[in-house]
């Protein structure tokens, strides 16, 4: 299991780089694409906050393999939404 720090990265990381990628999208792209673009950027910004939210609020007085399945659903919901939010941006990453 990594630590919370590493969670908070990666999740970090992983937005910023959506964020970037909606970003450079917005700007190259008209009025309408630059709208659609600002949309997805605020929700990848709101999902960002409640993942961080997650990964501070483990059940820590739990079990360790409750803990353990906690996190591990954390990492599989970021992968899944991070490929969910590049297929909206159309750009492959």
């Amino acid at each position: 299991m990594a630590s919370r720090r590493k969670f908070k990265k990666a999740i970090k990381n992983k937005t910023n780089f959506l964020i970037e990628d909606a970003f450079i999208e917005s700007v190259n792209g008209d009025a309408k694409e630059a709208e659609k673009m600002d949309e997805i950027i605020d929700q990848v910004i709101d999902y960002r906050i409640e993942m961080l939210n997650k990964v501070c609020a483990y059940p820590n007085r739990e079990s360790r393999a409750k803990i353990k399945a906690h996190f591990n659903t954390i990492a599989s919901n970021l992968e899944a939404k991070t490929a969910d939010y590049t297929k909206k941006i159309g750009r492959v990453g």
